[in-house]
């Protein structure tokens, strides 16, 4: 029960620091250097290569913020932040925080799955519940499935 506590408190520090990137910078947030912060090494290496993929082939492979879930994020906020899952093996801890993302006019049900890596709960996968996506099946797409692409 208190490690739930403790994953809850995580999620809402960073998703407020999100909500304030996001209003300061009318929208504009530096996505890697978030991603970097509070995302796992794994999640990282992925990006990464998302990324040599992007500069490769000279084409974008993130639609939506996969921090905000949306087109348009200058006025974001974040609610309803629920711990739905947590397991603990001697190999490791993992988590899995449902929220919603509001926006002006509309809203989005979202996930996200932690893992404790370093001391630290990091957020390890983000879904898109309203269009039933898993952001990281979708960036293994965009590579194309080539385990060669995601280790280069």
């Amino acid at each position: 029960m208190i490690e739930r506590g403790v994953v809850l408190e995580q999620v809402k520090t960073i998703y407020s620091i999100i909500k304030k990137e996001c209003t300061y910078l009318g929208g504009s947030t530096d996505n890697d250097l978030l991603d970097k912060a509070f995302c796992s090494k794994s999640w990282n290496q992925l990006l990464m290569a998302v990324r040599r993929q992007e500069y490769l082939t000279n084409t974008l492979f993130f639609e939506v913020n996969h921090w905000t879930m949306s087109h348009d994020t200058n006025l974001v906020n974040f609610e309803e932040f629920e711990v739905r899952n947590c397991v603990f093996t001697a190999d490791e801890k993992r988590a899995q925080v449902d929220f919603t993302v509001y926006e002006a006019e509309t809203y989005t049900p979202a996930r996200i799955e932690l893992v404790y890596e370093d001391g630290q709960w990091k957020i390890d996968n983000f879904y898109h519940l309203k269009y039933m996506f898993n952001m990281r099946e979708r960036m293994w797409e965009y590579l194309d499935n080539s385990p060669m692409a995601y280790l280069l």
